[in-house]
């Protein structure tokens, strides 16, 4: 009973340095609210800190069996965060919004790992380093990341289409990132069909799955990894669709609510060739283990 009355103040604890964080941060977690709301880009930042708790409170018995408070490091964290957060603040005229707010939230979620490392210990801090570390989903990806990402996605899906049209046997002109197809029809596989918005909702799915059902580190990171050429493959599945679909019937299929708002259809399609993936390397795992 003494042990669970202790671990009650310590979650009151933290709840506050949780609550003075938020207060501290305020200016930059109401932004990014308000951006998840209006920017597809951030839609799912509300989700990070539920997702992380979750895993928190299914695990709690693993994570805090024991464990002695780290004060000292724990209060290092959490001042080291006020450093990226001043420096938003400061250099906020220059800055991109996406730039500043990536270095007010990562400000942020070091606070909350810092309070967690005082309150709980080092070695809570280990065993539940997934949960708290999911919280960095919640910062926004900086520019001089994002932007060749982006880029990276756009080219590769760009050179993914061609192998389709010769497989499906349409004649097609190609000039960079334009397709021409017969029936007076141009593509160009613009930056917004890098699928950024689909490849981050991939890559946290992914990353959950892999904590939840892999138990090697290196096939979790494999199958992070695999996010990306699936999601090549299914921007250029799009692409092509969309494409022959206009080339073969009518053009308005460019402006269609396939090309608006079809996005959820290509990523069920993602979703369903990832799944075969994590039951395979789930399958070599159980394999190897058998074995032993």
């Amino acid at each position: 009973m003494g042990g669970i009355n202790i671990l009650k103040n310590k979650v009151f604890i933290y709840v506050l340095i949780v609550a003075a964080g938020a207060l501290v941060y305020y200016f930059a977690l109401a932004r990014l609210a308000a951006l998840s709301l209006n920017n597809q880009l951030y839609s799912h930042m509300p989700l990070i800190p539920i997702v992380s708790l979750y895993f928190l409170i299914t695990e709690r018995k693993k994570i805090f069996s024991d464990g002695k408070p780290t004060a000292g490091s724990g209060a290092l964290l959490a001042l080291a965060g006020l450093v990226p957060y001043g420096l938003g603040i400061l250099n906020r005229g220059s800055l991109q919004e996406n730039d500043f707010l990536a270095l007010c939230i990562a400000g942020f979620v070091l606070w909350l790992i810092g309070g967690f490392v005082g309150v709980f210990g080092r070695e809570a801090f280990r065993r539940g380093i997934f949960p708290m570390l999911f919280m960095a989903f919640m910062i926004p990806i900086p520019t001089f990341i994002l932007d060749p990402l982006v880029e990276f996605l756009q080219v590769c899906s760009a050179h993914a289409v061609e192998p389709i049209f010769k497989l499906i046997g349409l004649p097609y002109f190609r000039d960079g990132l334009v397709y021409e197809v017969p029936g007076g029809v141009a593509v160009k596989v613009a930056s917004e069909c890098s699928g950024i918005r689909s490849t981050i909702a991939l890559v946290i799915t992914a990353v959950v799955a892999g904590h939840m059902f892999l138990r090697s580190n290196w096939r979790r990171v494999l199958l992070v990894l695999c996010v990306f050429p699936v999601t090549i493959f299914k921007n250029a599945l799009r692409i092509t669709s969309l494409t022959t679909l206009a080339a073969e019937f009518d053009k308005s299929w460019l402006d269609s609510w396939l090309h608006r708002s079809g996005g959820v259809v290509y990523l069920m399609i993602a979703f369903a060739i990832l799944g075969p993936v994590l039951w395979f390397l789930r399958w070599t795992e159980r394999k190897k283990r058998d074995a032993l």
